[in-house]
């Protein structure tokens, strides 16, 4: 990682405004409809190896059972990880391209159509850690018109020592993601400590909204403000 990298990154956009509350979204939010919460749930997300290695990332819930997995691998100019359940079942393929306005997208696996569910672009310069989202809510089922199943999320990067990244909709908070306290051996407190550091996650989702979202929100924000240099 070049040294301009590592500073422009300690130099991202803080928002010192008031936090929005975290409470459950007005209508149902979903990339898939299976994986939507009844109830507040917490996660946390572990990087595994380096930012390449081949099973990126684990997400286990509270009881230590995974949930979740995320494989990473590389080609031509941008990476592409595959976002699976626990049984190894393929959900997503999570897409980063080198642009400088869609930075990642997402898809079905083994979509050959291109069929896209969702984009994110950043805000800001430097923005990372802080991108909207927009996907075709798998939730609004008795919308028929596809911008009406449209919806954006803004991702909101805080704190200077320890981050955090606030999944807003609208006037409310629905999910946030901030490095585990709890859950990492060490805290990089300084510039020079980050370089290479990449911290478990905790991750909280309000109800009514689909954790597989949050879960693919937090590692787009983990490669972003973590990750290395090309990946």
């Amino acid at each position: 990682m070049s040294g301009a990298y590592s500073q422009a990154r300690m130099q991202h956009q803080i928002f010192s405004k008031p936090r929005k509350p975290l409470k459950s979204p007005d209508r149902l939010v979903a990339l898939r409809q299976d994986y939507i919460t009844n109830s507040k749930t917490t996660l946390v997300l572990r990087p595994q190896g380096d930012a390449q290695s081949a099973v990126a990332y684990n997400v286990k819930d509270q009881d230590g059972q995974t949930v979740f997995t995320a494989s990473g691998w590389k080609y031509n100019n941008g990476s592409c990880r595959e976002v699976r359940d626990a049984t190894g079942l393929p959900l997503f393929e999570l897409h980063r391209k080198i642009s400088l306005k869609i930075t990642w997208y997402i898809t079905l696996p083994g979509d050959d159509r291109g069929v896209t569910l969702a984009t994110c672009t950043p805000r800001f310069a430097p923005a990372f850690g802080n991108f909207n989202i927009t996907l075709r809510n798998a939730a609004a089922c008795d919308t028929k018109s596809l911008a009406g199943k449209e919806l954006t999320l803004a991702i909101e990067r805080h704190g200077r020592v320890l981050q955090s990244f606030d999944v807003v909709d609208g006037d409310r908070r629905v999910a946030e993601v901030c490095e585990s306290v709890r859950h990492n051996d060490r805290l990089a407190l300084t510039a020079g400590a980050r370089r290479g550091y990449r911290p478990a996650l905790d991750i909280v989702v309000a109800p009514g909204v689909d954790i597989a979202l949050i879960v693919v929100i937090a590692i787009i924000a983990s490669d972003s403000v973590f990750g290395s240099e090309s990946g």
